[in-house]
């Protein structure tokens, strides 16, 4: 069946108010008498319109019980304690309101879902950005999925993800019985590179399902999920595109572009193609389209524009990063299996030592580069303090452990303990050396451990939990009583996500058939909960906390 994308051109204006909280006024006549919101549901309803003609999607939505609209609120930068008011790191309500508006034209059950990264409460999410008050105004219905029972999963064609928990109300797209749309922002991303429609679906994960595999396994993973469904719709919010290192702040870029389709895969590469890069060197869609989830047959109808948005970088070997925190040596060592191979410490490149560093880029490494960026873009800012940090559990070579600097120059195991310097381990895989680090990260991976030391280890507090951050009244309230529902849930027998356990491991599932092995997915019923599993849930929400 032949697929259509639609890219769509808003009409010229200044779209840089509003774009990630909506104003007081939103809902009254003043607020959609302004130009830039007539111009903004002008757009939506050219792009979706011109979609339907195509393939006739409206047609087919009485079919389901209802519709699931899934937006990018992993972070809503708005007011949060950083230097700018705004970054382009969540999909603008502006534009998600008139979605709501266009669909509402064909089905009357419509639900907002979403869940914020960890330990970022949804609430806050939806309270901050103005989700609340699209969903009273047009009266949908809105869900923290971190708040919803969990049923399972298993993916017999999945290389990573095969054990997969998902929130009951997603239950209904696999069975199809509800329509799923995925609303993603045009933005870089430093674990995938790229951050679009399939990827969108990390946050209809729990919490520490999501941190399983969170490593160089993550290309791996995502494409797993596309298994056990795939966006009907998505609707890619290029209004004001993001540049540079999400999931920290990112910087706008003014693509005024919206771009539409039912195939996710061709969909996300289209956007690729807009932020200036090729689909075709981003490993997440090379992953995707190797599994066959690229549609055969796709047309593209619109102009595709081409910007040159920063790519994301999650090296700190890197000259900018040096350039930046010019007291900090970064020392990398993985064993990993695919890492290069040393056998002369003494004869590393520049090269081999960048290598090692990035061999696993999907995980700590990005999330440590996160933290540091909340560093740049806080308002006050300490660059000039001296720090070691250790990645990697050390290259094994006559009998001893070596780690290596940016210019390839090998550092043992006793010269890191002698140094004067604070030092930061990076993931379990630094466990070595544990017991002399001032700052530590463990789990593989935990991105807002990562992101809380770095900023830790440069003296200054974490932007969203600081006092300049006007939401965090309501994030410390809105985190308790998600902490405490999860909490209740589990002590009711209720499965609210995976046992969190931070360990390198494609999790196994039961011994199949060899017509199991052929299925996409197949239903795997959650067991009773023993009072050692439900205590052991309890204590993984109230670590939250701890963040």
């Amino acid at each position: 069946m032949k697929d259509y994308i639609v890219i769509t051109k808003a009409p010229a204006r200044n779209y840089l108010q509003d774009y990630v909280s909506l104003p007081k006024n939103y809902g009254t006549d003043a607020y959609y008498s302004r130009p830039d919101i007539k111009a903004i549901y002008q757009a939506v309803y050219a792009n979706l319109d011109q979609l339907n003609e195509k393939n006739g999607f409206t047609s087919r939505l009485s079919r389901y019980e209802q519709i699931l609209v899934k937006p990018n609120l992993v972070s809503v930068y708005h007011n949060s304690g950083m230097e700018q008011t705004d970054y382009p790191e969540s999909t603008d309500p502006r534009v998600f309101d008139a979605l709501i508006s266009y669909l509402k034209q064909y089905h009357q059950n419509i639900t907002i879902v979403e869940s914020s990264g960890k330990p970022m409460p949804t609430r806050t999410s939806f309270k901050v950005a103005g989700y609340d008050r699209i969903a009273k105004h047009h009266k949908v219905g809105l869900v923290a999925l971190e708040t919803c029972p969990v049923v399972r999963y298993m993916l017999p064609k999945a290389e990573v993800m095969k054990e997969v928990y998902i929130p009951e109300i997603f239950k209904d797209v696999i069975d199809k019985k509800a329509y799923y749309i995925s609303v993603p922002k045009l933005k870089t991303n430093l674990y995938t590179q790229v951050t679009l429609g399939f990827k969108n679906a990390m946050g209809a994960i729990p919490y520490s399902l999501r941190e399983r595999n969170h490593n160089y396994y993550i290309n791996k993973k995502l494409a797993d999920l596309l298994y056990l469904f795939e966006p009907d719709l998505i609707l890619i919010d290029g209004l004001i595109g993001g540049e540079g290192n999400t999931p920290a702040p990112v910087d706008p870029v003014e693509t005024g572009v919206l771009i539409s389709g039912t195939n996710s895969v061709a969909v996300d590469s289209v956007g690729t193609e807009v932020m200036g890069l090729d689909p075709e060197q981003i490993p997440l869609i090379v992953e995707a389209k190797k599994r066959g989830f690229q549609s055969k047959e796709t047309e593209i109808i619109g102009e595709i524009p081409h910007f040159h948005f920063r790519r994301a970088n999650p090296s700190l070997m890197d000259e900018e990063f040096r350039h930046r925190f010019p007291n900090i040596l970064v020392l990398a060592g993985h064993n990993l299996p695919h890492a290069p191979k040393v056998t002369d410490p003494n004869r590393v490149t520049p090269e081999v030592a960048h290598q090692l560093e990035i061999a696993c880029d999907g995980g700590c490494l990005a999330a440590l580069r996160s933290g540091f960026e909340y560093v740049v873009y806080a308002p006050k800012k300490n660059y000039e303090l001296p720090l070691t940090i250790v990645i990697g559990g050390g290259v094994l070579c006559r009998g001893k452990r070596y780690w290596f600097d940016y210019t390839g120059k090998p550092y043992s195991e006793q010269e890191i303990r002698a140094m004067k310097q604070p030092l930061l381990t990076v993931g379990n895989c630094a466990h070595v050396l544990e017991d002399a680090a001032k700052y530590k990260t463990p789990g593989c991976c935990s991105p807002s451990t990562c992101m809380l030391a770095a900023t830790a280890a440069m003296q200054i507090p974490f932007p969203l939990l600081s006092t300049k951050n006007r939401s965090v009244v309501h994030f410390a309230s809105h985190v308790v009583s998600m902490v405490l529902c999860r909490a209740v849930l589990s002590l009711r027998g209720k499965w609210v996500d995976c046992p969190s356990q931070h360990i390198n491991k494609i999790y196994p599932i039961p011994k199949l058939t060899s017509t199991q092995k052929k299925q996409n997915y197949i239903e795997w019923p959650l067991p009773k909960m023993s009072p050692a599993m439900r205590w052991k849930l309890i204590c993984d929400q109230f670590r939250i906390l701890k963040l």
